[in-house]
């Protein structure tokens, strides 16, 4: 399990950040914070991710991450389906756009194989202050409500300066 959660945050920020040419390297956001904390999740060595937790008993994965100077002109749908669309069996199962933080976000779940396994991701995506971010729950195949809950907390505890 460990490897795939590597292999997950390695994929993850290696595909987003080659969706579009671009000259310098993307800078990471530095204006948000999360305050989130739950004994069933640890938060771990995020490698290139911002953030990265993992549900201690079942392996799920939250993942965030944040570019800056990047992605400014494709609409937030298209980023998200250029994120996964490279992923085999790749499936959205719904999508939505909404308000959250006073802007246009992007919500989308679907159905994916990773590292070999099939999985369903819930993804939220987001523009402010020029840096494009992307909020990600990766669970087995079904659904766990728990953990969408603890993904949908997280997301409420989300603070921009």
């Amino acid at each position: 399990m460990k490897s795939f959660i590597l292999l997950l945050m390695s994929t993850l920020a290696v595909t987003c950040s080659s969706i579009i040419p671009k000259s310098p390297k993307p800078t990471k956001a530095t204006n948000y914070q999360i305050n989130f904390e739950s004994s069933d999740w640890t938060k771990t060595d995020p490698r290139e991710s911002d953030h990265v937790w993992v549900q201690n008993k079942t392996g799920e994965v939250i993942v965030i991450n944040s570019f800056c100077g990047e992605f400014q002109s494709l609409p937030l749908e298209s980023l998200a389906l250029k994120t996964f669309d490279s992923y085999d069996s790749f499936k959205p199962l719904g999508k939505n756009t909404t308000q959250w933080q006073e802007r246009e976000a992007f919500e989308m779940e679907a159905e994916a194989k990773i590292d070999g396994v099939i999985v369903l991701i819930n993804f939220r995506n987001y523009r402010r202050d020029h840096c494009y971010y992307d909020f990600i729950l990766v669970t087995p195949r079904n659904r766990n409500q728990e953990s969408y809950r603890v993904f949908q907390s997280l997301l409420s505890r989300v603070s921009f300066q």
